[in-house]
C-alpha cells in the first residue's frame, strides 16, 4: 500500500450513507491534500439488460442522466454543504454498475476509496450483491468502509426531495 494518498473516490448513492463517505472522504483528501472524486453509478430502470432489448428514447436516456446528476448533486450539498468543499470536488456520474464502476476509477494505488454502508438488506444483496464487497474484493486500493449516523440521514432529509 501507497503511503501517498493522491484521490478519495467516493460512491454516492444518495443514501445517508454515502453522505456518511462523503463527510469521511473529504476529511481524508484535506488530510492528505488530495483530491475528492464523488461518484454515482446508476443503471436504468429495469437494467441494462432490459435497455439493450428495448432501448429508451435520448430524452429519456438523458432525463435519466440529469436524475443521476441531480443525487450526486444533493448528496454533496447534503455532505459538504454548498461551500468551497462541494465546488472543489471533481463530481461524475457513470452509468455502469456500481462495484466495476468504482473499481475502474480507483485502480492507481495512490487513490483511496471511500464507500457507505448499511443500506440494503440481506435479500437485496442475494439478488444483486453487495458493492461493498465487491469493491472489496477487487479494489487494487485501500478501501474504507463508513457507516452512517442519524445526522447523515438528517443532513440528506433537509438538502431537498430524493430520488
Amino acid at each position: 500500500m501507497s503511503e501517498t494518498v493522491e484521490r478519495v473516490v467516493v460512491g454516492v448513492d444518495g443514501s445517508a450513507g454515502s453522505v456518511a463517505a462523503l463527510r469521511q472522504g473529504a476529511r481524508e483528501a484535506a488530510r492528505h491534500g488530495a483530491v475528492l472524486c464523488p461518484v454515482l453509478a446508476w443503471s436504468p430502470p429495469g437494467g441494462e439488460a432490459a435497455d439493450a432489448v428495448s432501448p429508451a428514447p435520448a430524452d429519456v436516456r438523458a432525463h435519466w442522466e440529469r436524475a443521476a446528476e441531480a443525487v450526486l448533486h444533493r448528496t454533496c450539498e447534503a455532505a459538504l454543504g454548498p461551500g468551497p468543499d462541494a465546488a472543489r470536488a471533481r463530481t461524475r456520474t457513470v452509468r455502469a454498475d456500481a462495484g466495476p464502476a468504482l473499481v475502474a476509477l480507483s485502480r492507481h494505488p495512490t487513490d483511496l476509496l471511500v464507500m457507505g454502508a448499511g443500506r440494503h438488506g440481506p435479500l437485496h444483496r442475494f439478488l444483486h450483491g453487495s458493492v461493498t464487497r465487491h469493491c472489496l474484493r477487487h479494489a487494487s486500493c485501500p478501501v474504507l468502509v463508513v457507516r452512517p449516523d442519524a445526522a447523515d440521514g438528517r443532513a440528506l432529509a433537509a438538502a431537498g426531495p430524493g430520488r
